[in-house]
């Protein structure tokens, strides 16, 4: 079954509907987006469940953050990772294709927001140094160093997926579009495959179909607005969140792994790459790329 890439759209002049805040306990069983209470606002039931058994979740709205884009009259939503403390994100090339500037600059008209704390919303304008890779559904871009600092933003540590990927126990953080809410789903990996056919959602490509290379698949409940986001494996990056499936599609998630997102950071930011930070096990520094 082919997915359905995850850039969401909707009128930049339409608000989206809030939710009522409700406990976690008045939830109904199985709502994983509805939003958490009490002490986590702007989270939802599920990334508040992960929290207690998985600690590390909890400081993730310090590297996972929200990207609103904007250009003719639509307003774009997606999600991105903190890959350092110069500012460098990584996010989706279908999160940004359609918006770049014509003047040269790769900038693109955007709005980046993190939560660092739970009720607490931080916000930097601007895409600066767009660079999209040319086989991979994979972008980088640099918000302000400054912003990073001041925020107490904190960049991912870097992990990798074993050769066999089967049955990895893996955890996806991204922004739940049209709760605004950050949000985090428990899964398993399935396999690993070269190629993956995927259908364009975004506002140029609409309707067509396009190769990516190296992506996992993996059971788990992701939802609209976190392509772009991070997978984790016991708190380090091991994927690039790029398109999420209904819940009949499985599997639901499909992710770029990190050791792809790491070639491509590397090779074009040397300097930044070189003050990353690895999880104990295989270093993907160190590693031949398969």
């Amino acid at each position: 079954m082919v997915s359905r890439r995850l850039a969401v759209l909707g009128l930049g002049s339409v608000a989206l509907a809030s939710l009522s805040r409700r406990s976690l306990w008045d939830n109904p069983e199985g709502d994983d987006v509805l939003a958490a209470d009490p002490g986590m606002e702007g989270r939802t039931r599920g990334f508040a469940q992960l929290c207690d058994s998985d600690p590390w979740v909890a400081a993730s709205g310090r590297t996972c953050g929200r990207v609103i884009t904007y250009g003719a009259g639509v307003e774009g939503r997606g999600s991105c990772v903190l890959l350092d403390r110069f500012g460098t994100v990584a996010l989706t090339t279908h999160q940004v294709e359609d918006w770049l500037s014509g003047d040269g600059a790769r900038t693109v008209e955007s709005m980046l927001r993190f939560s660092p704390r739970p009720g607490e919303i931080v916000e930097t304008p601007g895409l600066a140094g767009v660079r999209m890779h040319e086989g991979l559904d994979l972008a980088f871009a640099t918000i302000d160093p400054a912003f990073v600092a001041r925020a107490g933003l904190r960049p991912v540590v870097w992990g990798t997926v074993p050769n066999t990927v089967a049955e990895l126990d893996i955890i996806a953080v991204g922004w739940a579009h049209g709760h605004d809410q950050l949000h985090a789903a428990r899964g398993v990996c399935r396999r690993f495959h070269d190629i993956d056919q995927e259908e364009y959602t975004s506002l140029g490509k609409s309707g067509s179909s396009g190769r990516f290379f190296c992506k996992v698949e993996a059971r788990l409940d992701a939802h609209p607005g976190m392509s772009g986001g991070a997978v984790f494996s016991g708190g380090a990056l091991v994927g690039i969140d790029n398109a999420n499936g209904p819940a009949d599609d499985i599997p639901n998630l499909r992710f770029t792994p990190s050791w792809a997102v790491w070639d491509g950071y590397r090779k074009l930011y040397p300097e930044r790459a070189a003050e990353a930070e690895f999880a104990p096990g295989p270093r993907l520094d160190l590693q031949p790329i398969p």
